[in-house]
């Protein structure tokens, strides 16, 4: 077969082309440390790297809900750590409020103490956390509990609902006043309603609740929560040896309400607050365990993040060595089939008549 120039131009100009692809290539991977550039270099490769980053991608969220579960409890269990020392702050001073021996002046200063702890439980109970209200259940955009001023004397309002309606009065709101106040307010009266658990995805088909709800702590109904047990204690600071409550049946309309007379005794309180506590001791045994599992989960998370990274990086990343050699040697290829080049093109018949 003849040889001509053309063939030998042509031939030379293709090794060129392919050299000048190789190195290309060779310099891409180089750059970007990745041992592919679109699927169809490797689809195996490809199907791969998807799969892995989606692993990566759900561990890292996983690993950033765990954080926020954690702080979330993390601030709960400090406000029923204070809720807790304001309980045995109230219960030190009933002891002292049942001495004969204080002087008027003394029981005014427990008493003024003891109203400054009763909004301090409020203000406990409306800790927020990244601008949500940690006690509220679902409603976390608004303070759930507040101090509202009334015929019957201040009442705790939890979501907006009377949390003790019919709780302990004095004696000097007559009975009528009383009956009225809570016939007119029944529908105002806090009811028992589904657990608003929120919870976190903190895993890979693993859920935490996070929240305390806020009438687990402080009790609901009358009787058993820890502002009754104040507003008693208020009472009897101030010289009251009775106080009234409220049975209120709102299922027929007007509600039927019920007014009752108690005695006051301020060991009664003690035994109240005492039940206060044991509430609050129980609500944190309860968010300690599943802070151990948040816990547990954040480092099997963080094991996950780690694996899925180093397997999703032997998948896609070269080898920075085996780059290396391969793109000196695909710059020396090159360079060798321009020299060689240059001379076979720049050949002509000029060249050979002489």
């Amino acid at each position: 077969m003849r040889i001509t120039n053309n063939m030998m131009t042509a031939k030379a100009v293709w090794n060129l082309n392919q050299n000048l692809e190789r190195l290309s290539e060779a310099q891409e991977r180089a750059s970007t440390q990745s041992k592919i550039q679109l699927p169809s270099d490797d689809p195996v490769v490809a199907t791969r790297a998807i799969k892995y980053r989606n692993y990566v991608a759900k561990a890292e969220q996983y690993q950033k809900n765990v954080e926020n579960a954690a702080s979330w409890q993390e601030v709960t269990d400090s406000a029923l750590s204070d809720l807790g020392d304001i309980i045995k702050r109230l219960k030190e001073l009933t002891v002292q409020a049942s001495s004969d021996t204080l002087s008027d002046s003394d029981k005014v200063a427990i008493q003024e103490e003891v109203g400054e702890l009763k909004e301090q439980v409020v203000d406990v109970m409306n800790t927020s956390y990244a601008g949500r209200y940690i006690f509220a259940g679902y409603d976390t955009d608004e303070a759930p509990y507040a101090i509202e001023s009334t015929a019957a004397g201040d009442k705790v309002t939890f979501k907006g609902q009377y949390l003790s309606l019919g709780g302990p009065t004095s004696t000097e709101v007559s009975e009528s006043d009383f009956t009225d106040f809570c016939t007119s307010n029944a529908d105002q009266m806090y009811q028992s309603e589904a657990a608003q658990t929120i919870k976190y995805n903190i895993g890979f088909g693993s859920q935490i609740a996070v929240n305390v709800e806020g009438q687990d702590v402080t009790g609901q109904g009358t009787g058993t929560n820890i502002f009754d047990s104040i507003d008693k204690l208020l009472l009897g600071l101030d010289g009251a040896t009775s106080y009234q409550t409220a049975e209120i049946d709102n299922s027929a309309d007007p509600a039927t309400v019920t007014v009752e007379t108690h005695d006051l005794n301020l060991d009664d309180v003690l035994t109240d607050l005492d039940a206060d506590y044991e509430r609050v001791l129980n609500a944190r045994a309860d968010l300690g365990a599943r802070m151990n599992y948040v816990s547990m989960a954040k480092t099997r998370i963080s094991n996950d993040v780690e694996t899925y990274t180093t397997l999703m990086s032997n998948n896609e990343d070269v080898d920075v060595a085996e780059a290396s050699i391969d793109l000196t040697s695909a710059e020396y290829v090159y360079e060798v089939s321009l020299t060689v080049g240059a001379k076979v093109i720049g050949k002509s018949l000029v060249d050979f008549l002489t």
